[in-house]
């Protein structure tokens, strides 16, 4: 599971999953790659849109364009699963193991 809490994780008293500091520390580096990895799809259609002219764009450019807004999409879509995965590990802490 890439972005989810591990198979075996700790439980606190009231039956809610804990992480250790390893697994946070892993949710973390997901959620930074996962960022990095939408922040270049955002400038790959940024660039695409800077290029456009007052025409109509031809329909390659316009296929092209519907598609990296899909993956530009899809690479948001995984940042903010990593992030909220994240974000849900801090609020309720982790415990430290060996």
């Amino acid at each position: 599971m890439p972005f989810g809490f591990p198979s075996e994780t700790a439980f606190s008293f009231t039956g809610i999953p804990k992480v250790n500091h390893k697994e946070f520390m892993d949710l973390h580096t997901s959620c930074e790659t996962s960022m990095r990895s939408y922040f270049v799809e955002v400038e790959k259609s940024s660039t695409m849109l800077a290029e456009c002219t007052p025409k109509p764009l031809p329909l390659r450019k316009r296929l092209r364009l519907a598609s990296q807004g899909i993956i530009e999409h899809a690479a948001h879509l995984t940042y903010l699963s990593a992030k909220s995965l994240l974000l849900r590990a801090a609020e309720l802490g982790y415990e430290f193991s060996d």
